[in-house]
């Protein structure tokens, strides 16, 4: 399903069925038919009734199905065949809480619904019973079949929160399928368990839905184990019974401390029934679960019951896994004084972490010169966003989910990211401390970076609370206080009690980055809006403008990591990307006394590497990271790919998406007002950010939540509910799995563009400047102003377009006078001093950005329109491929260790391969790709590749840096790569022979 359309409004075309016993369900009917439509008649009526509530269950099947099925169903189930499905009937029956049983295809099914399909593979996968399923199975023998997968799929991207439906459900896979080799790539069946009224149209509360995404069921089972599917589906919906939460006090608990574990279950009967839950546990390193005990319960009908039961668990470190067995005698559970058969009707899981009193993760990172190492390797790094749920980082942490994030993260390690960034909650507690103990704790178990961002631009209070119990509320953004964004110069202190709290809390987390502020706008503030402290501060008594600006955004960054260091955290600390591109300060000058400089783009791909080189701090001899980006659309592949090409070529350290992706729905609705609209005044200051009102003018009175859309749902790049990346995530993580050695380094250069400094409007001359030197193909540097007297001496070019400041004037004219060429306007051009690229053939319309790395250097091609041969010669070294949109290669005096190109691609005068379609990246440790006896590679789409040596063994990568082999795919010396070895970095061994 295109993804767009879920942009559209939640209003549900009719999709159309064949003839159905259920008429009003089928297309052409009237609409006063549906208020007297039949409930039908479930097994025992004399114990439920046919008029009960919720006692119906809509089967949907194609016809064909139907017809072989018909004599197997239950009583109760209402076969709807798929041709004439009338889907807006279907989706009211379903809203006033009956179930489905969808089976087949999902391309009609309702998009109300937030469940969608996704192609996994065009060849049979193999089937089985996941693991953690929530309904127990009789055995059932799965055998291989073409399957689709599922994931919640909102119906809109971004939607407004309390003003459009947003549903809330669990959404809960049941089967798995496996690709060839033997790994999960999608869930083929899952149990969407709606377990409140959606928020705003309060719809679908008490719904059930199991579909079953199989491309021929009857080929994957026959009429009589189908039948005992269903037959436990109806089991189900008879028991009335529906788990609707499921959770832990905290997500880590300390030695001796008391685990409270809390389940909350709706009777959808009229009348009471018994039912039992049994609880086990796993511990760290146990292969079983062991009992814990049992609790039996009386829900009243038509109403719900909790359950509390606490422990002290044995501790051992790690973390621990908890099952919630749902047993019931369906058949007796109005019979309140005998238990009867117990049976399990349902099962839930849940972890948390047995936890030391502080979180204590090795250091994993460090920055030198303008590289950022991990685990002690440089290498251009890919990244993530990571807000599991719906509702951002105001709830997630107290909703935080440690079995589902244990499975994100090891996706998210695996796609090739080392980095994700995260949001504290602007008021902590231990509820939420615990909660970021445990990710800071998950990520350093797969080798990631957290970057943990304190303040932001969506908040007007904060809170923490003291060591007494005394619960503290501040404001950190005055209501009139819109030219101060993610930054505030009132109740300094206050700012610093909460960020002493962190910083003695994780002290000895290595894993972790602060980074201070999130999107930083600071214009013209004045005294009314400065505590007395910082009235002081020299900077506040300087003339008004950008430079002003920056620098007090600079002392408030060094006062608040001041905080940090005296308690002692000696973590990297960001102050934070400033806006730059809306004359919000200069982002270079504010974080001057940083390690590492963030940047945001999301501007088209192109801004990555205009806005980078702009940014550039190589001049101070540190990093720059592309902290954030991103595009408003659920997997915008285009976007991602252009922008992590961009960023590479231009040098940035790493690349952080925006964002990962939803893991689960929010339960409820976000509980702050939205704050951008106390910007809708009669009289705005002229120094707010404009934006902001912008968006406040689209935003109802209504709406609720410090940002008034969900996360994920727009921006997502994950089969979300799945730990599955989407096309655009698997093209940023391409890059980030094949960094390795690609990090910036700091060399001389015979050109250099000067930056000027704090001088904001000079941003889109110079990104024309850019643009020219990267069409004609110029290797050239970027140096700050205010950096000029440290030039290298080899430089003999400058480039000036736009007018500096006195001191860097004066230097200009002194290099001027020493025989340097310094041009201010495009002259440049035809300057013999530049050293360029030659692009032999295919040359009009490439760009190609030139940068060093730490063996030589990196070309970046670019082509808006597809170029069939382009042949790229710099110093002594050739190469030739064809360009869909990116081409990529690594000089070095040992040759070329990485191409990334389309069609024939040439090294020197051989022939290394040619990539039938598509766009490949191909790697290898060794000097030179043409003599590598092993090389690994990604493709962008299934292909076949033809080398010019004999293949002799194919492996496939983990992400983790294991070898598999694999049988089949190669014969000779061509590689087939199909849409399942798609997915994989493949390495490909080769024997000693030679083709052609």
């Amino acid at each position: 399903m295109n993804r767009r359309d879920y942009l559209r409004s939640l209003a549900i075309g009719s999709v159309g069925f064949s003839v159905s016993p259920f008429e009003s369900l089928t297309k052409g009917t009237s609409q006063e038919n549906t208020d007297t439509l039949p409930a039908g008649k479930l097994k025992g009526d004399e114990i439920y009734p046919a008029a009960g509530y919720g006692t119906t269950t809509f089967l949907v099947a194609d016809a064909a199905v139907i017809r072989r099925l018909e004599n197997q169903l239950p009583s109760g189930f209402i076969p709807l065949p798929l041709q004439t499905l009338n889907a807006d009937e279907l989706v009211g029956r379903l809203a006033e809480g009956n179930a489905l049983v969808w089976l087949g295809e999902p391309g009609n099914l309702p998009p109300a619904l937030s469940v969608g399909g996704y192609v996994i593979s065009d060849d049979e996968l193999d089937i089985g019973v996941k693991s953690d399923s929530p309904i127990l199975w009789p055995h059932l023998p799965l055998t291989r079949a073409k399957v689709m997968g599922a994931y919640i799929a909102p119906p809109k991207g971004m939607p407004y929160h309390n003003v459009d439906e947003e549903i809330r459900a669990d959404f809960l896979p049941i089967w798995e399928a496996k690709d060839r080799f033997g790994n999960v790539v999608g869930y083929p069946a899952v149990y969407m368990n709606y377990f409140a009224p959606s928020l705003a149209l309060g719809r679908f509360e008490g719904c059930e839905c199991f579909f079953f995404f199989v491309h021929e069921p009857l080929k994957l089972m026959d009429e009589q184990q189908w039948k005992s599917i269903l037959d436990q589906l109806d089991r189900k919906r008879r028991s009335f019974l529906q788990v609707t939460d499921f959770n832990t006090n905290y997500t880590a608990f300390y030695k001796k401390e008391r685990v409270q574990l809390r389940v909350r279950l709706r009777n959808r009967n009229q009348r009471a029934v018994s039912v039992q839950f049994r609880f086990s546990i796993r511990y760290p390193d146990a292969t079983d679960f062991q009992p814990l005990g049992l609790l039996r319960r009386v829900p009243e009908g038509r109403s719900s019951t909790e359950a509390i039961f606490d422990f002290v668990p044995r501790f051992q470190p790690g973390l621990c896994e908890v099952r919630l067995e749902v047993l019931q005698d369906v058949s007796k559970a109005e019979l309140l004084a005998v238990d009867g058969n117990l049976e399990v009707i349902e099962v839930r899981y849940l972890a948390f972490k047995l936890a030391a009193d502080q979180v204590n993760t090795s250091v994993n990172h460090e920055i030198v010169g303008p590289s950022f190492k991990i685990d002690g390797e440089e290498a251009f790094w890919a990244g993530t966003h990571y807000y599991p749920s719906s509702s951002w980082w105001e709830w997630v942490w107290r909703d935080y989910r440690p079995l589902k994030a244990e499975e994100d993260l090891a996706a998210i390690r695996k796609a090739g990211y080392r980095i994700i960034r995260v949001w504290i909650n602007p008021v902590i507690d231990e509820q939420v401390l615990r909660s970021i103990d445990v990710a800071i704790e998950q990520a350093a178990r797969n080798g990631i970076v957290v970057i943990l961002t304190l303040f932001t631009q969506w908040v007007r209070q904060m809170g923490f609370q003291r060591d007494s119990g005394e619960q503290v509320l501040f404001d950190f953004r005055h209501p009139r206080d819109f030219n101060l964004i993610s930054v505030s110069l009132r109740n300094l202190d206050l700012q610093r009690e909460f960020i002493s709290i962190l910083a003695s809390r994780w002290k000895n987390a290595g894993n972790l980055i602060y980074n201070l502020s999130n999107e930083v706008y600071i214009k013209d503030p004045d005294t009314s809006q400065m505590d007395k402290e910082v009235q002081d501060w020299e900077e506040v008594t300087m003339s008004r403008g950008t430079l002003r600006d920056s620098l007090l955004y600079k002392r408030w960054a060094n006062v608040m990591t001041a905080v940090l260091r005296k308690a002692g955290s000696d973590q990297l600390v960001l102050p934070g990307y400033v806006f730059s591109t809306v004359d919000g300060g200069d982002v270079n000058v504010a974080n001057a006394d940083a390690p590492m400089v963030p940047w945001h783009n999301y501007y088209p791909a192109e801004h990555a590497g205009l806005k980078l080189q702009y940014l550039d701090p190589i001049s101070f001899n540190k990093p720059i990271l592309l902290e954030e980006f991103g595009y408003g659309e659920w997997n915008p592949t285009e976007r991602y790919d252009g922008t992590a090409h961009y960023a590479l070529a231009g040098g940035a350290a790493g690349a952080v998406s925006y964002e990962w992706g939803l893991s689960w729905l929010s339960k409820e609705s976000c509980y702050w007002p939205l704050p951008l609209r106390e910007t809708l005044v009669d009289d705005p200051d002229p120094r707010w950010f404009a934006p902001f009102a912008d968006m406040a003018r689209l935003m109802s009175d209504k709406g609720v939540g410090m940002c008034p859309t969900p996360s994920g749902t727009g921006y997502g790049s994950i089969y979300h509910g799945t730990p599955f990346p989407a096309s655009a995530a698997v093209a940023l993580g391409r890059l980030g799995l094949f960094g390795a050695g690609l990090q910036r380094v700091a060399a001389p250069e015979t050109a250099y563009v000067v930056i000027p400094k704090a001088q904001l409007q000079a941003i889109n001359t110079l990104d024309d400047t850019f643009r020219k030197l990267w069409e004609n193909h110029v290797l050239f540097g970027v140096w700050q102003e205010d950096q000029l007297a440290s030039l290298p001496d080899k430089v003999q070019v400058l480039i000036c377009p736009h007018a500096l400041g006195p001191e860097g004037t004066a230097v200009i004219e002194r290099l001027r006078a020493s025989g340097v060429s310094v041009f201010t306007d495009d002259t440049w051009v035809s300057s013999q001093l530049l050293d360029r690229v030659t692009v032999e053939a295919g040359g009009e319309g490439i760009r190609v950005v030139m940068r060093r790395t730490a063996k030589g250097m990196l070309l970046t091609a670019a082509v808006e329109q597809p170029v069939d041969q382009a042949v790229l010669a710099y110093s002594y070294e050739k190469v030739g491929m064809g360009l869909t949109d990116f081409g990529v290669v690594h000089l070095t005096k040992s040759g070329i260790p990485l191409v990334e190109g389309a069609r024939k691609i040439y090294i020197g005068k051989r022939q290394f391969c040619d990539v039938e379609s598509g766009r490949a990246i191909f790697a290898t440790e060794q000097p030179d790709l043409l003599k590598a006896a092993t090389v690994k590679l990604m493709v962008t789409q299934p292909t076949r590749i033809t080398f010019q040596r004999t293949i002799s063994q194919l492996c496939i990568s983990d992400g983790f840096g294991h070898e598999h082999p694999i049988q089949g795919g190669f014969k000779g010396n061509v590689l087939t790569v199909d849409d399942q070895l798609a997915r994989y970095v493949i390495l490909v061994k080769f024997g000693k022979g030679r083709m052609g």
